[in-house]
């Protein structure tokens, strides 16, 4: 395949601006290391995760069909739905949330106020999900890459200022809630000339829209949210072990562990769903863009894993500062897992793709199990957070590798795409 190939360009355009924003995280994250503590960066990331466990199914899924959706009329009733099961998501998650800290939780009750932040945040999860799903439907993969690159700087940038000003936790709460809201008018350019289409939709449309992509919510939510549940409960089962300064180093080596997944892996995973759902259309299957994915993410991710492997414990304590040389320790355990997650998370929308969520599902819930075991490993044996770790990089290695070929299978197989989009 040439590199002038639409899905090398596409990959490309959506690359260079994660680079961008990656450098500009790589830039701020020596500052921050230095200007908040590895407690403070503890409980925020705590909160963080807390909310990116909902980021991917506050709209119940329904903004993924936004891209599938062959019919143009069916976009915008679901465009309407995706908002109105976000904005019902957001009150109740948060509500929840904030009766968990005031009234039964004693060791986390003076962060209360945390609740607001969430709100606001999986609001703005939910928005920019619906926006990023129409650009991706039309391609407009320039735009939503310069908004990426403004979101990320405005949230760093703006850690830094409020880290000056020495505003501790809810400094960097508010910085990155603030840069949630950058660039969203910029990505709702093109939905804009519809507003009065969305605002008409009736509920009859919406439920229609509702029973057509019922898959959405019932397989593939269920599954994402056992995928983020898996590797949210890891930073909540360290706080449990152990304490936030270790929650704190954890963040940075997951931090530096997730640029290449950001850089490249999350934008390629964005290409490869577009692209296998054309082939799918045209051909019944999707192997081609399968087998051309999985050779690109391979050549990268072999190097990656021996650099960070080799190099990172000495890295980090020059570029965060000494005591996060114990983020480098936990960065080499972790690195080969992270390398197959790199490939197969950008292939995972495959089973998607062939109308196999209730499979994805299934083995979404086995890094839960595998999450709890390790917790309960380490609680029993009184484990060292290094043991912790290796239990996680082995079980969640093997996960993937059956995930994969799974994906591998099903992309070899037959399958049509019914009236209503879904295949």
């Amino acid at each position: 395949m040439k590199l002038n190939s639409t899905f090398h360009k596409s990959i490309l355009t959506l690359a260079s601006g994660s680079m961008v924003a990656q450098l500009i995280v790589i830039g701020a994250s020596p500052l921050i290391t230095r200007l908040f503590t590895p407690e403070d960066i503890g409980v925020y990331t705590y909160v963080l995760v807390l909310s990116h466990l909902f980021l991917a199914i506050i709209n119940g899924r329904y903004d993924m069909s936004i891209v599938m959706e062959q019919n143009e009329k069916m976009v915008f009733p679901l465009i309407k739905l995706s908002l109105v099961i976000c904005l019902l998501a957001s009150i109740m998650i948060s509500t929840g949330y904030a009766l968990y800290v005031s009234l039964w939780s004693d060791r986390y009750s003076q962060y209360g106020y945390t609740a607001g932040f969430l709100l606001v945040l999986l609001i703005s999860y939910g928005v920019i999900n619906i926006l990023t799903a129409y650009n991706n439907r039309n391609r407009e993969y320039r735009l939503m890459s310069s908004v990426y690159i403004v979101r990320t700087a405005g949230q760093n940038i703006g850690a830094v200022i409020l880290g000056f000003l020495k505003l501790g936790i809810p400094g960097l709460l508010l910085s990155y809630t603030i840069g949630q809201f950058l660039g969203i008018g910029r990505q709702a350019r093109s939905v804009r000339p519809h507003i009065k289409d969305i605002t008409k939709v009736t509920r009859k449309e919406m439920l229609k829209a509702m029973r057509m992509h019922y898959r959405q919510p019932l397989f593939s939510a269920p599954a994402l949210f056992a995928n983020s549940f898996a590797y949210s409960s890891l930073t909540f089962f360290i706080a449990a072990l152990f304490d936030m300064t270790l929650v704190g180093f954890y963040s940075i080596s997951i931090r530096v562990l997730g640029m290449p997944l950001g850089i490249i892996s999350g934008n390629v995973s964005k290409v490869f769903f577009e692209e296998a759902y054309r082939e799918i259309e045209a051909t019944g299957k999707f192997a081609k863009v399968f087998r051309k994915t999985t050779e690109f993410l391979t050549l990268l991710a072999i190097p990656m894993v021996l650099i960070m492997t080799l190099f990172a414990p000495p890295v980090c304590a020059f570029v965060f500062g000494k005591e996060w040389v114990v983020a480098g320790n936990y960065i080499r355990i972790l690195a080969p897992m992270f390398g197959i997650r790199f490939i197969v998370t950008a292939v995972s929308p495959g089973l998607l793709i062939a109308n196999q969520q209730k499979y994805e599902f299934v083995l979404q819930l086995t890094f839960i199990g595998a999450a709890a075991l390790s917790y309960l490993l380490a609680k029993f044996q009184a484990s060292s957070m290094e043991s912790f770790l290796w239990y996680i990089c082995v079980s969640f290695s093997l996960i993937y590798i059956v995930f994969y070929f799974f994906v591998a299978f099903y992309s070899q197989k037959q399958t049509g795409v019914d009236e209503y989009g879904d295949s």
